[in-house]
């Protein structure tokens, strides 16, 4: 996920609990956060449950173990 202010959050708790929800195939791993700051992303990492920290979004496309990047970054930015 790239972000993780007030909209970061929500979708955090989305990907959380959407398998209690909805009967999914596949259960979401929240493999890695993307944000501009390393303290800053690295502790909402670990308040939100992400496995890891990027400080380059683009680095989230190479990773094998991401599939689907969530965008929450400000409306202008997306």
């Amino acid at each position: 996920m790239v972000g993780y202010a007030f909209m970061g959050r929500v979708h955090s708790q989305a990907w959380r609990s959407v398998a209690s929800v909805f009967d999914l195939p596949v259960r979401p791993v929240m493999a890695a956060l993307s944000g501009r700051s390393p303290d800053r992303t690295a502790e909402a990492a670990a308040m939100l449950g992400w496995a890891a920290v990027e400080t380059d979004w683009k680095r989230l496309l190479e990773r094998d173990d991401v599939q689907i990047v969530d965008i929450c970054t400000p409306g202008d930015s997306h």
